[in-house]
């Protein structure tokens, strides 16, 4: 197609271009729909504009003028056409992220909140038109906002006169026709909006907005690895009591000191609420959570954030910091709460083992923190049915049990409770079970010539190395895929492959191998290699190991050392296993690598015996007796004692005088 029929053709295209009627309200959306976040960006621009005092006239009534002046840096008639009549204006690339001083205002720097330039429509939130009035460099320009209703244009700035005055600043005003706000409300939601900056003074008909220095409090950091790091202020609501204008409660974020939504107490992600709103602390204590690095993660209203993994990392860190320190500074009436819950049932509790009353304690502890507004009385109910529970688990069945056993029997339960507790002996039981279950399971298996190497035999063997010795009962024995890889490719690859499910495993056409390795540490605690190398090769069963294997099985070894994967100190002890040995077959020594033929039946006939880690094992593991402290206080004041105590009404808020 020629140029002069395509500026034809596309000549049709731009002319039908047009804004529907309700472009602007979903272009700016609540900037221009709420009259909460319209007012707030009105004072943002005079923020942005480098001003250190804004005045807001704010009407009573529908019909008078609402203006809002500034001594901000002002624009001249060429930057103010430049701006105000660009959709999309992008503050970032013409103007930059640093605020614009005038010339007289020195020693100060401040953030933009703006980017986008949606807060200039912000006056059409109150009526369809509005006045701009600004002096920069000695001009004053004078211009009419007015939002249109025809489709060509969704608004229009059109500078009405230019001439000359001193000074700099900008005042917006207009008649406001709807939306009207009440004054304390404007007062308070400014007063927390801007609340931080002592070099921006706000005055509301004629009186000043008090703002807070937060210098002098308490301050926590939050780190949020790979993201940033923030700083959360830490609020007595109660001294700012005296300036009703001014509620700090819930929790409140800030970027470039300012406030993104609204203050809460809000959990995260439906977990529920921090602190319900009637408690004591959800009255006194606020939280300011200030993360200047999230001001690209802002809506462009300030409403919120955009849902993203930075935002859930950073919500998730915040989350668990307020957690704490709400139980830090709340742990006073919470043990006292749980104390009167426990009282009710002190006479169920009194009969319970320890451990048992370390259950109930640790479940009231867990209620308090996952349901702080739990009410005294449902607290009490809660720990008076776990209790119950707890006295009566296997109470009748170990009684049954017991009333079959003969008199043996009892004699030797009586020996045995007398020398175990019980979670030490289930503990020891079920160790000795998992062994000897293991133990017969490969008996089974590794004489069996049908016996699947790779999907029955190796798993089996890997769950149970300490049968080559104690050493290898240590967690840092690793299998090594990098390793058996390397020994996958010294066969002939015809004869071995890597299989899919287990790419660690060389499958071999007489049995399988795996590699397991532990790391060593420098004296400086960095990993530095390997310290030793296990290889444990299977025969299929039936299979007789003879001295070609042990050879085999030092130059693979050897073929580990060649191509890098360990160092000439790294131990390789290599464990050929077959159902029987040809006659005369020993081990082999070669400079560090060590080669053990060995029938089946032997290994485990020698796994029977390694017991000897046992007892170490139920030493470390052996349960704490630690008991609950305030468990421990109801029941050893005792029952009659409690009785002396006046009872609480369960029913009473806690909160409540």
């Amino acid at each position: 197609m020629s140029k002069s029929r395509l500026g034809k053709a596309t000549e049709g295209l731009q002319e039908a271009l047009s804004f529907g009627s309700g472009f602007l309200a979903d272009y700016a959306g609540s900037i221009i729909k709420d009259p909460h976040v319209a007012i707030v960006e009105l004072v943002a621009n005079s923020y942005d504009a480098g001003s250190t005092r804004v005045e807001v006239d704010l009407p009573t009534e529908l019909g008078r003028d609402l203006v809002v002046r500034d001594n901000g840096t002002g624009m001249t008639t060429a930057e103010f056409k430049a701006r105000w009549n660009m959709i999309g204006y992008q503050r970032l690339e013409v103007q930059g992220s640093s605020v614009e001083f005038p010339p007289d205002v020195k020693g100060l720097t401040r953030v933009a909140f703006g980017r986008n330039g949606k807060g200039r429509l912000s006056g059409f939130c109150f009526a369809n038109s509005y006045t701009v009035v600004t002096t920069k460099a000695g001009e004053k320009t004078t211009a009419e906002v007015r939002q249109l209703s025809d489709s060509e244009k969704p608004y229009y700035g059109d500078v009405t006169a230019v001439g000359q005055a001193d000074g700099h600043g900008t005042t917006i005003s207009l008649t406001m026709t709807r939306n009207l706000l009440a004054e304390e409300d404007v007062r308070d939601l400014l007063g927390t909006k801007f609340l931080i900056d002592p070099s921006f003074t706000i005055i509301i008909n004629g009186r000043e907005v008090k703002l807070l220095d937060l210098e002098a409090l308490e301050s926590l950091p939050l780190k949020i690895p790979g993201h940033g790091e923030a700083v959360v202020h830490l609020v007595d609501g109660q001294r700012y009591d005296s300036d009703r204008r001014v509620r700090l409660r819930g929790i409140t974020w800030w970027v470039n000191r300012r406030m993104v939504g609204i203050p809460n107490w809000e959990g995260l992600d439906g977990e529920g609420n921090y602190l319900d709103g009637r408690k004591t602390a959800a009255k006194r204590f606020a939280f300011i959570i200030k993360a200047d690095f999230l001001k690209d993660d802002v809506k462009p209203d300030w409403t919120g954030f955009f849902a993203n993994a930075r935002i859930q990392a950073v919500q998730e860190a915040a989350h668990a910091l307020v957690v704490k320190e709400i139980n830090r500074i709340t742990a006073a009436s919470r043990k006292q709460a749980k104390i009167e819950a426990l009282r009710d049932h002190g006479e169920v509790i009194d009969r319970l083992p320890v451990m048992s009353r370390e259950v109930v304690g640790q479940f009231v502890d867990m209620v308090q923190e996952k349901c702080p507004s739990l009410s005294p009385a449902d607290l009490s109910r809660t720990a008076g049915i776990l209790a119950k529970l707890e006295a009566a688990r296997y109470g009748y069945e170990m009684l049954d049990i017991l009333n079959r056993c003969s008199p043996d029997d009892l004699d030797t339960w009586y020996e045995v409770m007398a020398r175990w507790s019980a979670g030490t002996a289930k503990l020891v039981l079920d160790e000795l079970g998992k062994r000897l279950g293991l133990i017969e399971k490969l008996r089974s298996l590794v004489n069996d010539p049908k016996a699947d190497e790779l999907h029955d035999l190796q798993p089996l063997f890997e769950r149970g190395l300490w049968i080559f010795g104690p050493e290898y009962e240590a967690v840092d024995f690793r299998s090594n895929r990098s390793m058996s890889t390397v020994v996958q490719q010294f066969f002939d690859a015809k004869k071995t492959s890597m299989p899919s499910r287990r790419p660690d495993i060389v499958a071999m056409t007489n049995g399988t191998l795996g590699v397991y390795a532990a790391e060593d540490f420098s004296d400086r605690g960095e990993v530095c290699g390997y310290r030793k190398v296990l290889v444990v090769e299977l025969k299929k069963g039936g299979f007789q190991v003879t001295q070609q294997e042990l050879y085999q099985g030092n130059d693979y070894s050897q073929e580990l050392r060649r191509v890098g994967k360990i160092s000439a100190k790294t131990e390789v002890i290599a464990y050929v296993l077959g159902s029987s040995l040809a006659d005369g077959l020993t081990e082999m020594n070669q400079g560090g690598i060590t080669v053990r033929p060995l029938r089946y039946d032997t290994l485990l006939d020698r796994a029977h015996s390694r017991t000897f880690q046992l007892k170490r094992r139920i030493e470390e593991q052996q349960p704490s007796a630690a008991k609950d402290a305030e468990v421990e206080q109801v029941v050893e004041q005792g029952v009659q004692d409690l009785m002396t105590f006046e009872k609480p009404n369960l029913d009473r808020r806690a909160d409540q005088p």
